[in-house]
């Protein structure tokens, strides 16, 4: 019986080796080997068309190149760039990779060669139909599409989309808001009105875009600029100083604007007078500085009035300074170095009969000195 156990198991074992060898060399070898020979042709047929593709595509950037410089420095009719953009188009089956080139070139262009006509470059924009592929992303839910969109409209200088842009300035998607913001002002004419009632705060980086857009419009200083001045948003206050600054028209702010800005309960805003006063050299707001020295709150401005001082001060400060130093002994270490080097670039004999209580007080007085004469020394 177990012999016969034994045959039966044998036998049964025996066909199903058979089985599996019959099975991995008819089918899954045979299998094996055409899967790696499709992953093969794959590859290289991926080569092939990425070679392809690429080839395409610089020869796409070179006739584009070519083509974009004959029209923009051609005596081309509105009509007949039309019919050539056209031809253009037709030529070449322009890919999704090709219109985003073609795009990225034409604001390159704008935005790098003054001598452009900006009628010819909105013309090239809207016959190649760029301004419906914005359209469509102002159109779109994300904000960064819309972003995108507005790039294309500041860059190309597309002012009739102002409005696209503008409903957007109140929008609860802060980068979105930012966006719209610097875009308008690029659209803007001189007086860039879109800033008299804007109540959101501007960041840094915004701040420096819409000043280097004004900048580089060469515009004058806008009209507006005392509105600004009284704007309920620090931002725009902010913003009117410096332009006051950069254009130098110290004629636009009166000693009343300067005592109210410095009442100001943003330290930003009133470092920003301090610094205008410096920067214009304005003699007339010596008084009230030295008025206001008293309530600022903040050491940093509180060095930059005495920075300011000593720009604009003159001798007959020393006795107001010398007081604070006198009276305070325990002022912040930058602070007193401050004073000090203003009472010694002022009077030099000062020091010479001035002495502290407190002897370790005269030491560190006396390197102050001495770094105030010679900065390198400590």
């Amino acid at each position: 019986m177990i012999s016969l156990n034994f045959k039966t198991s044998y036998f049964l074992f025996s066909v199903n080796t058979e089985n599996i060898y019959y099975f991995l060399l008819y089918f899954f070898i045979p299998l094996i080997v055409l899967f790696v020979v499709l992953i093969i042709f794959s590859l290289l047929y991926t080569r092939y068309a990425g070679d392809k593709n690429e080839d395409f595509q610089e020869h796409i950037e070179n006739e584009t190149n070519s083509f974009l410089t004959e029209l923009i420095f051609s005596n081309y009719s509105a009509p007949e760039m039309k019919s050539k953009i056209s031809e253009f188009k037709a030529k070449y089956k322009l890919n999704n990779n090709s219109r985003k080139y073609i795009l990225n070139k034409i604001i390159h262009i704008k935005e790098n060669l003054n001598e452009t006509n900006e009628h010819t470059m909105l013309l090239i924009y809207k016959y190649f139909g760029f301004d419906e592929i914005s359209n469509k992303l102002v159109r779109n839910r994300n904000w960064y599409s819309k972003s995108e969109a507005f790039h294309h409209y500041q860059n190309i200088g597309y002012k009739i989309k102002k409005g696209h842009v503008k409903r957007f300035l109140d929008s609860k998607n802060k980068a979105l808001r930012s966006n719209a913001i610097v875009a308008l002002i690029s659209l803007s004419d001189e007086k860039f009105d879109v800033l008299d009632n804007y109540k959101y705060t501007i960041s840094k980086s915004d701040e420096v875009k819409i000043l280097d857009i004004i900048y580089r419009k060469k515009a004058n200083i806008p009209t507006n600029i005392n509105n600004w001045l009284q704007s309920k948003n620090d931002s725009i206050v902010i913003i009117a100083i410096k332009l006051i600054v950069r254009f130098r028209h110290k004629q636009d702010i009166s000693l009343e604007q300067i005592s109210y800005l410095l009442s100001s309960e943003n330290q930003a805003v009133r470092k920003e007078i301090i610094l205008a006063i410096r920067e214009l050299v304005m003699f007339e707001a010596n008084e009230i500085l030295i008025q206001h020295f008293t309530k600022e709150t903040n050491i940093r401005n509180k060095i930059s009035i005495i920075k300011t001082l000593n720009s604009i001060g003159t001798s007959e400060n020393i006795g107001f300074i010398s007081r604070i130093l006198n009276e305070d002994e325990n002022l912040e270490l930058d602070l007193k170095l401050e004073i000090v080097n203003f009472i010694n670039k002022m009077d030099a004999t000062f020091f010479n009969n001035f002495k502290f209580q407190n002897e370790e007080k005269n030491v560190e007085l006396q390197k102050m000195i001495a770094h105030s004469n010679c900065p390198y020394l400590y």
